[in-house]
């Protein structure tokens, strides 16, 4: 599952069809429609209904880069880390501790799954070179080095998490996961320690990479995203 995870924020090229503004404005729309549903839907029932086309297009947009069945793989973890935060509210509820109100136990879990995947989009449509580019053009070059460094070790991080809890596992048989640990941090260590030296011996990749603003398909992608922006605005007007 975790090695799964670890390739939803990696950059495919599937999608290099579609110019860097139209995967720009994409991903970026999709996170501004989650912030919209959330922060001004009415109640409960209209975000749920909201939520509803945003992952579904979330979906649509994952499966052009991976394997569906990748996919799902990958969600398996932060599903299973939905449902036990689920569980312990409703537990905490029936208690009478301090816990949400059961009813938004559910549009809580969907909100957590639809703002993951479109998070993850930000890495999937659009590569650390272009985002390198884009912020260097904003006047952010120092920091655009900093933020590739950053996210370029999330997905090996991961990889790295999945390799260690397997020897864990392996070797103790499934018990003292808490083992895992000192494996992670000597893997994660090293990978860091070797990136830094490379970037100090040999300097940054060089940003040749072309920013795009339009191309052929990029219809196909902003029709899709004006049905679902649609959808999203006109379900305030109905009587739910």
């Amino acid at each position: 599952m975790l090695r799964e995870l670890s390739y939803m924020f990696t950059y495919s090229k599937r999608l290099e069809d579609y110019s860097t503004l139209a995967r720009v404005l994409v991903a970026s729309t999709i996170i501004a429609l989650l912030m919209f549903a959330r922060f001004l839907s009415r109640d409960v029932s209209v975000e749920v209904t909201k939520l509803a086309p945003i992952l579904s297009f979330e979906f649509y947009l994952t499966s052009r880069v991976r394997e569906r069945q990748g996919i799902l793989t990958g969600l398996k973890l932060i599903l299973v880390f939905t449902i036990i935060g689920a569980l312990v509210f409703y537990l905490s509820h029936l208690l009478g501790w301090l816990a949400p109100n059961p009813v938004e136990i559910v549009p809580g879990a969907l909100r957590l799954v639809a703002f993951f995947l479109g998070f993850s989009l930000l890495f999937q449509l659009i590569s650390l070179r272009e985002w390198r580019s884009i912020l260097s053009r904003l006047g952010f070059k120092g920091q655009a080095l900093a933020f590739s460094m950053a996210i370029s070790q999330i997905p090996t991080t991961l990889y790295y998490l999945s390799e260690a809890a397997t020897a864990i596992k392996l070797k103790y048989r499934g018990k003292r996961p808490y083992k895992v640990a000192v494996p992670l941090a000597l893997l994660s260590l090293l990978t860091s320690r070797s990136l830094a030296e490379s970037y100090t011996i040999y300097g940054p990749p060089a940003m040749d990479v072309r920013l795009t603003t339009h191309k052929r398909k990029d219809i196909y992608l902003y029709s899709s995203l004006a049905v679902l922006v649609a959808a999203v605005a006109s379900i305030d007007a109905l009587p739910l």
